[in-house]
């Protein structure tokens, strides 16, 4: 039988562009990311959920800021010098840079178990140094009204922003009474006193901290938010999956019941066994108890791939006719070990092997006892093609019913679940059949 004009093999795919592409994004980003001493710094390189991830990133600027206030405070610890004694400096700058320094190392270490109790020493730290202030204090006020008692009122929020990301109720209160406790102290090297003012003075405090705090509380709460619907998101993938898996399963079963088991069952007829049809039962049974693994995913060799083809026509009928588009002679050797490295993933070779055996059983059910059939097919580097030709009866392809599952399920559907797969039934009556069928390599 002489291939018909209708049957054109596919031509060979361009290069895969888009892994070309990615690759150029993994290059371009890889060369900006920099030394991974900088990437510690400003950034977390743990893979804890976003809520640890907010607080980390938040002790860490938030240690920065201890450390670096004395440093830009300097007139201000002059001024408190005038009116305490010597030691309460250096002791005041090392209760405020000491608890820096722990929650910049800190932030570093994966997990947040370390920065509550740090938080409460933070404040501890802060609310021991102003109580020092007062056995340290002289007795003499200030005489110049810009200048300062007490230099660590300028931070008397900071603890209550450290302890706001493990405990906001508690950042609330120790802002309160660490404003409390700064301004005391303030008024008292000033004025050696306390004054109406100091209410006022205080409100002013907590009011102007409290939007930096509630700046706080809104990051974390995003952090938890988005801990909450990473975890919605993976719970959702994971069922949508599971449908999706269920979808395909149920495919693959229904694809085997009618390749397999039906024409099984069909192909009985009285009279002695045919051993072809007691192994085709069996490899029936053999792929419903299969069940797919990541293993599956092997690549088949070009010699294979027409073993597997010649033997599933040979097994349905031996008049059946494979031929092989531009094969080799045997003179041909070098040609030939060259088209052996050929190789097509298993599930490629599996499908397209099913589907022609369906439009295999289709010319045996229905193209008449006298019809001629043969299979043409061509094999390339990236591409799997053959076609299925008969000069039966043939039918009209728009007249078939939806409950005829051997061309709708068994071809066309199990074709279409291939990436790069694909199906082309024509027939008229009178004319025969051809089913093509493709996978070029995506």
């Amino acid at each position: 039988m002489s291939v018909p004009a209708s049957f054109s093999t596919p031509a060979d795919p361009s290069p895969n562009a888009a892994a070309g592409s990615a690759a150029a994004v993994r290059n371009t980003s890889g060369s900006g990311r920099g030394p991974a001493w900088v990437r510690r710094i400003f950034e977390s390189d743990s893979a804890e959920p976003d809520l640890d991830h907010v607080r980390r990133i938040g002790a860490r600027f938030l240690g920065l800021g201890f450390i670096g206030y004395p440093v830009v405070s300097v007139a201000a610890i002059a001024s408190s010098g005038s009116v305490t004694a010597s030691w309460w400096i250096p002791l005041s700058i090392v209760l405020s840079v000491g608890p820096g320094i722990l929650l910049v190392v800190g932030s570093f270490r994966r997990g947040t178990s370390w920065l509550r109790p740090l938080a409460l020493g933070t404040w501890a730290g802060y609310l021991l140094a102003i109580a020092l202030w007062f056995p340290a204090w002289t007795g003499s006020t200030l005489t110049d009204p810009e200048d300062v008692a007490q230099w660590m009122i300028a931070f008397c929020g900071m603890p209550s922003m450290v302890l706001m990301l493990v405990h906001a109720p508690l950042g609330v209160i120790s802002l309160v009474v660490s404003c409390v406790a700064a301004h005391v102290s303030q008024q008292w090297g000033r004025f050696g006193g306390l004054t109406s003012d100091l209410p006022f003075e205080i409100m002013w405090s907590v009011v102007f901290t409290a939007v930096f705090l509630a700046v706080v509380l809104v990051a974390t709460r995003t952090g938890r938010h988005l801990d909450e619907t990473r975890e919605e998101t993976y719970r959702t993938a994971a069922n949508v999956a599971a449908a999706s898996a269920r979808e395909v399963e149920k495919a693959r079963f229904d694809a085997i019941v009618h390749d397999r088991v039906i024409a099984s069952l069909l192909a009985v007829e009285p009279g002695t066994p045919d051993h072809r049809l007691a192994a085709q039962a069996r490899s029936a049974l053999d792929e419903l108890v299969r069940v797919p693994s990541p293993g599956d995913a092997e690549i088949v060799s070009r010699a294979e791939t027409l073993r597997r083809i010649r033997s599933a026509a040979t097994d349905l009928s031996e008049r059946f006719e494979v031929q092989v588009l531009g094969a080799s002679t045997a003179s041909d050797n070098s040609r030939d070990v060259e088209s052996d490295r050929v190789g097509y993933p298993v599930d490629v070779v599996e499908a397209v092997v099913e589907a022609m055996s369906e439009a295999l059983r289709n010319v045996l059910r229905h193209a008449g006892p006298d019809a001629d059939c043969a299979v043409i097919v061509q094999l390339t580097a990236d591409a799997l093609s053959m076609a299925v030709v008969d000069n039966g009866t043939g039918f009209d392809p728009d007249s078939v019913g939806p409950g005829r599952v051997g061309i709708a399920v068994s071809i066309h559907g199990r074709m279409s679940r291939l990436r790069g797969g694909h199906t082309v039934l024509r027939s008229r009556p009178g004319r025969g059949t051809t089913v093509q069928i493709g996978w070029e390599r995506p």
